[in-house]
């Protein structure tokens, strides 16, 4: 659950993914990456699949943190953080100490992703957020061109910044809607609100020390930006 300065209540599920080239080797050593993230301290509980190592914090599922190891991938997932530098902090760990390991070297990676999904709740209605985002986001004359009367809007924005290619969609969401597009649970999902899906992607010279640093100015740049949106639709 997280917070800013103004208190605005921000929810949010983190997911870091790094793609590489295919490791037939890794498919050899499962047992011995799975076992050495556990005496390492990062997670409890783990579970091999054919492909893929599964580790999270609970033994039957994961509550707050989850991450993977793959033949193709490895990522880091983070539920309703308590503070906004937890995700990339318990991500950036895992992914160094995975470099570490002494049972396969992870190949050259192809894809940096960093995706936050965020729901603001709020005391408006629905159609008072509805009506802000076409304000702000649409023109006169695009409403215009449209016709009608605006009745639900999402919308989705392709971008470059900095070294990032970035994607942000959103909309509003009705009482009791969110929980469709976030994998855990809160008692503020009965709200209606704002939903923002913000994507930070880079897919050329990505080497694995700078992994860490990619994850934390990803993560700047999407609180910034939602916090921009946010402000702007009066959320």
């Amino acid at each position: 659950m997280t917070q800013h300065k103004q208190e605005k209540l921000m929810l949010a599920e983190h997911v870091l993914e790094v793609r590489h080239i295919a490791s037939g080797g890794f498919l050899d050593v499962r047992g011995f990456v799975a076992d050495y993230i556990k005496n390492a301290g990062l997670f409890p509980h783990w579970r091999i699949e054919p492909n893929i190592i599964h580790f999270q914090d609970g033994p039957d599922k994961s509550n707050k943190d989850a991450a993977f190891a793959g033949y193709k991938s490895t990522g880091y997932v983070v539920y309703n953080a308590d503070t906004r530098n937890y995700f990339s902090d318990r991500a950036s760990r895992f992914w160094k100490t995975l470099l570490k390991n002494s049972h396969y070297v992870i190949p050259d990676i192809v894809r940096f992703g960093a995706r936050t999904k965020v729901f603001i709740p709020t005391e408006k209605n629905f159609d008072d957020v509805n009506a802000a985002i076409f304000g702000v986001l649409l023109s006169t004359k695009a409403i215009g061109l449209l016709g009608g009367k605006e009745k639900d809007v999402q919308f989705i924005f392709n971008l470059t910044e900095e070294e990032f290619d970035v994607r942000v969609s959103g909309g509003p969401i009705h009482h009791n809607e969110v929980g469709k597009y976030l994998n855990f649970e809160s008692e503020h999902f009965k709200k209606c609100g704002l939903f923002l899906d913000v994507d930070f992607s880079k897919t050329k010279e990505i080497s694995g020390d700078g992994v860490p640093r990619l994850l934390s100015r990803a993560i700047d740049l999407t609180w910034a930006k939602v916090e921009r949106i946010a402000s702007a639709l009066g959320i």
